[in-house]
């Protein structure tokens, strides 16, 4: 299976070295090289994990240092995208104490550090954007074709349970403006620079958060208001569809992949008798059995750290009833957007979500499964992004034309 590849004793490892790979599209890593970055890490070490591809990433940035300072931009660019993805990926493991980690703390900054070198450096318009959000405001970046000021199509990218907005460039937004769109991403409660610098955390009430990114975006000019797209990727294909319960002015919605109980894929995974008695409060014996489960699945530690980390809570107990909260059920009718809804054939993080959803749904919609045949099985497709792109750009342009906001 793909999933085994890099590392065939560590789903985990092996998944995220795919992810890292599979951003060579677009820049963000060269294959050759993450195949000897793995070479010399051992399965389900995570110092390893760190410091391999930290010294990839350290060896990026200064490389792409070297050809900026010769005016090799185009060399550059690439450089520092590749430093920045290294870094993301060095950092990912690290989840036992994130807010006093300053190891992780470090890592984070020099990936959206490197990230913004590459886009200096590109020949695209890039800025930094404030999104106001209640009292406060969500971090975020804007991205043109070039900077001719007229108003195109947009493409927005709201990340999951893990991703960055520098992220989203490589998930969608390169080719979003390779195509002539706009590209706005952004962190929200939850995610990168809004978690880690604002401390906001995870909330199941989507629209709160996505209404004031499409407010940010039609006071743009150089936003077409009838052409906005809004791209869920992971976890957030349902922070996306439960947005749009209540937020219909975007033209479409591509949920990558789709998810309908975000709780129930996170429980799917836990025994029965684990949510009995999680529902009983017996917390001391719940939290006892993930402390056992967690010290010897590197998945397991992983998700539930950065669970209670995401989403503001102590204990795994606690995660488990707060991502109950996380469902469509009830709302799903509200959704009125056209909708691309991806599968993967072997998602092993949300398996069967995306043809739940696609039953609940009384929107115009179209759910995609891609396949182990094409490499498109996994997770988010990772590794298989030209598919993904083809798919949702050949659903975007069968649109019909909409002059109506």
């Amino acid at each position: 299976m793909l999933i085994k590849h890099f590392f065939k004793s560590n789903e985990s490892f092996s998944y995220e070295a795919l992810r890292a790979a599979g951003y060579s599209n677009f820049g963000g890593a060269d294959l050759g090289e993450v195949i000897a970055i793995c070479s010399k890490i051992r399965s389900g070490n995570e110092d390893d994990w760190m410091r391999e591809w930290q010294t990839a990433a350290e060896r990026a940035f200064s490389q792409a240092r070297h050809s900026e300072s010769v005016r090799n931009k185009l060399s550059a660019y690439h450089g520092y995208l590749r430093a920045s993805n290294y870094f993301r990926t060095a950092e990912f493991f690290r989840r036992a104490n994130v807010d006093e980690d300053k190891i992780s703390q470090e890592l984070y900054g020099k990936s959206e550090t490197a990230f913004v070198e590459a886009m200096k450096v590109s020949h695209y318009a890039y800025e930094s954007v404030a999104i106001p959000y209640e009292a406060d405001s969500l971090p975020g970046y804007f991205v043109s074709p070039d900077r001719a000021q007229v108003a195109r199509r947009t493409i927005i990218f709201n990340g999951g349970y893990d991703s960055t907005m520098s992220e989203g460039w490589f998930a969608i937004g390169a080719a979003a403006v390779e195509r002539g769109y706009n590209f706005l991403a952004f962190d929200g409660p939850g995610q990168g620079a809004a978690l880690r610098r604002q401390h906001l955390y995870f909330r199941h009430d989507w629209e709160n958060v996505l209404t004031p990114v499409v407010d940010y975006a039609l006071t743009r000019s150089d936003v077409d208001p009838n052409g906005i797209v809004i791209f869920g990727w992971s976890m957030g294909g349902y922070l996306v569809a439960r947005g749009a319960t209540r937020e219909h002015r975007a033209r479409a919605l591509i949920l990558d992949d789709g998810v309908y109980d975000f709780g129930s894929a996170f429980r799917a995974a836990q025994p029965s008798f684990i949510q009995k008695l999680v529902e009983l409060r017996y917390d001391s014996i719940c939290n006892s059995i993930f402390n056992c489960v967690q010290s010897f699945s590197t998945g397991m530690r992983w998700g539930l750290r950065n669970g209670k980390w995401t989403f503001g809570v102590e204990s795994a107990a606690d995660l488990s009833r707060a991502v109950n909260k996380y469902t469509l059920e009830g709302v799903s009718q509200d959704i009125v957007t056209p909708c691309l809804i991806l599968d993967a054939e072997n998602d092993h993080f949300l398996k069967g979500q995306p043809e739940l959803l696609r039953r609940n749904l009384r929107c115009e919609h179209k759910l995609v499964c891609l396949r182990a045949d094409e490499g498109a099985d996994t997770h988010c497709h990772q590794g298989a992004f030209s598919r993904v792109h083809q798919v949702v750009f050949d659903f975007l342009e069968s649109l019909p034309v909409s002059s109506e906001p």
